[in-house]
């Protein structure tokens, strides 16, 4: 029972992390002090072999007498042996029981005569036992003449250093002994606060979150107590955020401009946010309804049912109610993401967009259509011309003159698109002046005196001569009011057109109405667009490019001004035209 308890586990755990960890540490400062005791009798040996080389190369008769190299080798306690380049020994101590005369084989003899100086430990068959060897160059006048060989037994060198590791070894089973009584006791007294945090965590996970440990100690279980501690308390002030970011994520979700619905694998309603229930037009479809029962959502109800087979995002585009929904599904998993529970749907209403990009084609055929046209006409006739298929003077000028009518109707077009280009760029230099509005209707009234009056239409110029002035590009001003005059001219056929200026608190009004056929609802929002035609009866022979409207609000706009328009199918149609004062 005592080695399943966690005083048991503990103490053998922390008995084999010191055994471990000073063996580790033992063998490390063994090897550190072997190889620091190999590198000092390395060195020691080098510095006095360096001596006697150096002398015995300023002498070489010192050594003539074998007492000399017996008293240095017994001052190394070593043996000493001088070879020539072909290993023959020239001198050596008696103790080496060698004689000069004969060959010593010696592996390093090339190195030192190449002026290496040399340190190994290896096996020697002639002294039968491992020795250290130095081999040092003996060097006379800048050349190497002969090598000096200095050989020391091993066996001394153990035994010191067996005796360091004895002692090393005594200290560290000593300190493993000590070791296990001090971590015994501190197994022991480790477990009780333990228990206690033990009681508090299940007290947590029940839902408790008033249960505190008591801090006795500022060691790691009194922070592990001080951070149980605050888990409870962090819990409690998080349940609390948790329910009120549900709360939060409920108004997010009526406040979407998005719908988003929720079903579960039986195709039952679990989530749904009113916007989802404005675009499907389904006010009464709550929480656990069967979307799969309503004919209306027949499409939207296949979409989960395909995701929910596929259990794959997918992504729709689909007619319900006369709108244009952009449809997002997505499987939803459990936190395990193995089981499937249900689906989500993201609708978004894209009519706009729809609308828009119906428009875009619309203008891509309309231009293609403008363009091609008069290029046809042109080329037709250019062709007859120079194939001569007419030689009749006046019938080459009738073609002469379709040429140059289509080539001017191609011209303004290309202009008009120039320019609305410009404009939209916010490009456009102008220069400004005052103009007179009263002077503006004037002018009006002389430009268009004769059509108006081919085209039996009324107009009234209801602007005095105290109208006041705006401060405008004259061109663009006048470019604006003759563009919705030619508007109003082939809307208003037999009508009245009606031009009229006003002073406000922060600028000058000005408002052009006629009494033609008027403009429905649906097409008010797209009046200003390129080559939009409310009408769709009126055809490029009216003489337009389809471009006036689009350019007369973006010249309004250049001057910071705000165009609206009023219409009525009908009744006709009134343009309003705000321009703010400006500083001159």
């Amino acid at each position: 029972m005592f080695m399943k308890s966690i005083v048991a586990k503990l103490w053998l755990t922390i008995i084999v992390l010191m055994i471990v960890v000073l063996s580790l540490l033992g063998f490390g400062l063994f090897e550190l002090g072997k190889n620091f005791y190999y590198a000092q009798v390395t060195d020691n040996l080098n510095d006095q072999g360096r001596q006697i080389a150096g002398l015995y190369a300023e002498n070489p008769e010192i050594f003539m007498n074998n007492d000399e190299i017996n008293r240095f080798s017994q001052i190394l306690n070593a043996h000493t042996i001088i070879l020539n380049e072909k290993g023959i020994i020239q001198y050596c101590n008696a103790e080496t029981h060698l004689f000069p005369g004969t060959v010593f084989q010696e592996s390093e003899l090339s190195r030192i005569f190449q002026g290496e100086e040399i340190s190994k430990i290896g096996y020697y068959e002639h002294f039968d036992t491992q020795m250290l060897a130095i081999g040092l160059p003996v060097i006379r006048e800048k050349q190497v003449v002969e090598a000096m060989f200095i050989y020391t037994p091993v066996a001394p060198i153990s035994a010191t250093l067996d005796s360091f590791r004895n002692l090393i070894a005594g200290a560290l089973l000593a300190s493993i002994l000590i070791a296990s009584v001090l971590a015994l006791f501190l197994s022991r007294s480790l477990p009780k606060p333990l228990l206690r945090m033990n009681e508090v965590a299940l007290s947590l996970a029940k839902g408790d979150y008033d249960q505190r440990v008591t801090v006795q100690s500022r060691d790691e279980m009194g922070v592990l107590g001080t951070s149980l501690n605050y888990l409870s308390e962090q819990l409690k002030k998080n349940m609390t955020e948790l329910s009120y970011e549900k709360e939060k994520i409920e108004n997010i979700l009526i406040g979407m401009s998005d719908g988003v619905i929720t079903v579960d694998i039986e195709g039952r309603v679990v989530l749904i946010n009113p916007q989802a229930k404005h675009l499907l037009n389904m006010s009464n479809l709550e929480k656990n309804s069967r979307i799969d029962k309503d004919e209306n959502l027949a499409r939207l109800s296949s979409l989960f049912s395909g995701v929910l087979a596929q259990k794959e995002q997918a992504k729709e585009e689909i007619m319900i109610n006369e709108k244009n929904l952009t449809v997002r599904l997505s499987p939803l998993f459990d936190p395990s993401q193995l089981i499937l529970t249900g689906v989500i749907a993201v609708l978004q209403d894209t009519t706009r967009e729809y609308k828009l990009e119906q428009m875009r084609r619309d203008f891509v055929a309309n231009v293609s259509h403008e363009l091609r046209t008069p290029i046809s006409l042109i080329q037709g006739y250019a062709e007859a011309l120079a194939d001569h298929v007419e030689d009749s003077p006046v019938q080459q000028d009738q073609f002469m003159k379709i040429i140059i009518e289509e080539s001017n109707r191609l011209k303004r077009l290309v202009e008009d698109l120039l320019e609305l280009s410009r404009l939209q760029s916010g490009k456009a230099d102008l220069e400004k002046e005052e103009i007179n509005l009263f002077q503006v209707s004037e002018q009006v009234k002389e430009k268009y005196d004769q059509l108006f009056i081919q085209r039996n239409i009324k107009f009234k110029a209801e602007i005095n001569q105290d109208a006041g002035t705006v401060w405008a590009d004259k061109f663009m001003f006048e470019q604006i009011v003759l563009n919705l005059i030619d508007n109003a001219i082939c809307y208003a056929p037999g009508g009245t057109i009606t031009l009229t200026s006003a002073r406000t608190q922060k600028g000058i009004e000005l408002c052009l109405s006629d009494t033609g056929k008027g403009i429905s609802e649906e097409d008010l929002p797209y009046l200003f667009e390129r080559f939009y035609r409310a009408d769709k009866s009126r055809n490029r022979e009216s003489g337009g490019t389809g471009l006036g409207l689009s350019i007369v609000k973006n010249l309004v706009q250049a001057h910071g001004g705000i165009i609206s328009v009023e219409s009525e199918a009908g009744k006709g149609t009134k343009f309003s035209l705000k321009f703010p004062f400006q500083d001159k």
